[in-house]
């Protein structure tokens, strides 16, 4: 069952904290075979699990790889291994980070954050400040971290 959405925009952009310690770099074509296992991973048993497969994630990320905006999106690496993304799609010349996903194994340990921040980074050194994302709805990691960026919430994602 799919749950509602809810479109946040950047109203203020906070800095973090300090530097992260977790590296980033831009998503790269031979990612693709770990970026699926690790969205099924990062979706099981949360409020985003609508009981995929590896087949559907596949899918799903190769939807996402052929509409992000390659500049801004980055994997987060934890001893070369892909922890997290952060992707950037435009939409209606919006730009919208969706998605962000982070393993189970790395939750809670600044990963999301880098991610995030480096693809803020990049709009940012391009000159672009109006920034979304989508997040669903009672997901509370997400919308903590966007609203620890500046982000608010605008409404209902239609």
């Amino acid at each position: 069952m799919a749950h509602s959405r809810s479109e946040y925009r950047l109203v203020e952009r906070r800095a973090t904290p300090s530097p992260s310690a977790v590296p980033t770099r831009p998503v790269a074509d031979e990612d693709r075979d770990s970026l699926a296992p690790l969205l099924l991973a990062a979706y099981r048993g949360t409020i985003d699990d609508e009981g995929e497969d590896l087949d559907d994630a596949i899918e799903a990320i190769d939807h996402m790889v052929g509409h992000a905006i390659g500049r801004f999106s980055f994997v987060a690496t934890i001893n070369t291994e892909i922890a997290g993304f952060s992707f950037v799609i435009q939409l209606d010349g919006l730009h919208y980070i969706d998605p962000v996903v982070v393993g189970p194994a790395h939750k809670r340990n600044g990963v999301g954050t880098a991610a995030v921040t480096r693809s803020l980074d990049e709009l940012a050194a391009a000159q672009i400040f109006d920034v979304g994302a989508t997040i669903t709805d009672d997901n509370l990691a997400s919308e903590a971290l966007f609203r620890s960026l500046g982000f608010e919430r605008r409404g209902p994602w239609t």
